[in-house]
């Protein structure tokens, strides 16, 4: 007996579409059952991969800090920006429009300068990042290990830190609070959540007492989400106990001429 479907050839290519059809949704309930395996690491590993690229507009963060090279309060000119060079997906980033990217550079250059006249560049690094501005923190420079409450003797940053975020009115403030992955377990911090967010929102308390307006900042904890580098020795894992300070203006303000 001869097959119907193959007897009349006009009927036969609705088996190509069901075919089609049926390895989509093999495809989708295999996307399905990956999605239902993924472990807590891997889903907070991939959010924080998300944020990152959000941020930073697709841009990589530059790891070439202003270093100060001596003699009065002579600064390096940053490099500038790298684009992201991500294989399976690349980010497109609108061109920054040259008067933005001479305030940033200068900004940045002054930024380094005032820490230098402070004698505190040993503690601190600066960062050029498209139309933003990274100023980043030795932890142990703000908080005891496993603290969050403000060292004293970080006083002279934070008032650095103050005279630049009032000297820069029109940019908003982020700020970022990072640990290393050494867990921590107490009855205020049950986690190294809490302590990055807390660590975070109390920089953030200082600032709005004194005198920085509540919508220019926002505080956000990392924990140990984003390391800078593999928390493998003592000093790496110190690398990663950090603050992060990121300036970007207010686009709703114009350039100010000076």
């Amino acid at each position: 007996m001869i097959d119907p479907f193959l007897e009349d050839d006009e009927t036969a290519g609705w088996i190509f579409t069901f075919a089609d059809l049926m390895s989509l949704l093999l495809v989708f309930f295999i996307l399905l059952y990956s999605l239902s395996r993924m472990t807590e690491t891997t889903l907070v590993a991939a959010l924080s991969s998300i944020q990152i690229a959000l941020n930073s507009n697709g841009a990589l963060v530059r790891q070439d800090p202003l270093k100060y090279s001596g003699g009065g309060t002579e600064t390096i000119k940053p490099a500038e920006p790298q684009m992201a060079t991500n294989q399976e997906l690349v980010y497109a980033k609108d061109p920054i429009d040259e008067e933005v990217r001479e305030e940033v550079n200068e900004i940045a250059n002054d930024v380094m300068s005032k820490f230098v006249a402070n004698q505190l560049e040993s503690q601190i690094a600066v960062f050029e990042d498209g139309e933003k501005i990274t100023i980043r923190i030795d932890g142990h420079s703000l908080f005891e290990s496993g603290e969050a409450t403000i060292l004293y003797s970080a006083e002279p940053i934070y008032e650095t830190l103050l005279g630049i975020f009032n000297r820069y009115p029109d940019y908003d403030i982020n700020i970022k609070g990072h640990t290393d992955n050494i867990p921590i377990n107490t009855s205020r911090f049950p986690s190294n959540w809490e302590l990055s967010a807390i660590r975070a929102t109390t920089t953030l308390r200082y600032f709005l007492e004194n005198g920085i307006p509540p919508e220019r900042m926002t505080a956000t904890g990392y924990a140990d989400s984003i390391p800078l580098v593999r928390n493998d020795t003592e000093e790496h894992r110190a690398l990663n106990r950090r603050v992060e300070f990121v300036l970007q203006r207010d686009k709703d303000k114009p350039i100010s001429k000076n």
